[in-house]
């Protein structure tokens, strides 16, 4: 993995909600391991244990693979890139699934790549520019995030259940309550007027009910795009479906079946992100 030479956001929104993600994380898992948990089982019982080794797994997934995300260079410049010789400058610029000349990175761009205003270069089959990663998701790190997804899918699903049971068995005769409701439906607000320990509870609280919501929605949606061989601004792109299995094996590497274990499990990817035209003769024939 080459490493990206800028690394922090470059534009207000990418930081705030980097920030934001960066804090989140660390928070939600002390919350569930040291308040909710034992507040559920009781703070000796051993079932404390049983929830912290899969709670402490999804916590290393989700950091690791938002780092590998964000750490990982899928720009241009990461791959040498040579124009066909049957293509032409002179006939560059027919768009983003032609070869074509970047006007601000002054070169001409494979296939499939887009220039991002955010990021400040080209991306090797850019997918979309992620605000809670402050980088492109391309053809180099697109394994790191939809696995980054699927692990924060999982934890955010897991906290919801604990949260629930706590705050509205456990501790339901202090939020079974029309305040209780009041503050979930404007929790900033409540928070300038409540500092109570019970508000920062309902705050995380609905943080993870969002997040379950949220995430499953990007998991469904960047999954059937991946499936059908296609990234977002393609929506698409029957030139490039080889079949599921196929499909999948192009963004989580050789090693798919085991690549979603760890960012440090080494599955290399089996197409550099620059010649399409062979990946298309390969469709062609496959169909």
């Amino acid at each position: 993995m080459k490493i990206r030479k800028h690394l922090l956001p470059r534009t207000l929104q990418d930081g705030v909600a980097t920030v934001f993600m960066a804090g989140i994380i660390p928070i939600t898992y002390w919350f569930e391991v040291y308040v909710v948990i034992p507040g559920i089982h009781g703070v000796d019982s051993l079932y404390n244990w049983v929830h912290f080794v899969p709670a402490t797994l999804l916590l290393f997934n989700v950091t690791a693979h938002l780092l590998a995300t964000m750490l990982c260079d899928t720009s241009c410049s990461t791959e040498m890139i040579q124009l066909p010789a049957n293509v032409s400058q002179a006939a560059a610029g027919l768009g983003s699934k032609s070869w074509h000349l970047c006007a601000t990175c002054e070169f001409v761009a494979p296939p499939r790549s887009w220039h991002c205003t955010s990021c400040r270069t080209c991306i090797l089959k850019r997918d979309h520019h992620c605000l809670f990663t402050g980088c492109c998701i391309g053809h180099k790190n697109h394994r790191y995030f939809l696995v980054f997804v699927a692990y924060l899918f999982v934890s955010t699903l897991y906290a919801s259940v604990l949260n629930n049971y706590f705050i509205w068995f456990v501790r339901g005769d202090e939020f079974r309550n029309w305040t209780s409701f009041v503050k979930i439906v404007f929790p900033l607000a409540m928070l300038m007027i409540d500092t109570s320990t019970k508000q920062y509870y309902l705050v995380i609280y609905l943080i993870n009910m969002v997040g379950v919501m949220f995430t499953g929605v990007l998991l469904v949606y960047h999954g059937r795009l991946i499936l059908s061989g296609a990234v977002v601004h393609e929506q698409k792109a029957p030139e490039y479906d080889l079949g599921r299995i196929e499909n999948v094996r192009m963004v989580l590497g050789n090693r798919w079946y085991i690549a979603w274990l760890s960012p440090f499990v080494r599955s290399d990817l089996p197409h550099n992100g620059v010649n399409w035209e062979t990946l298309q003769k390969q469709t062609i024939k496959s169909k």
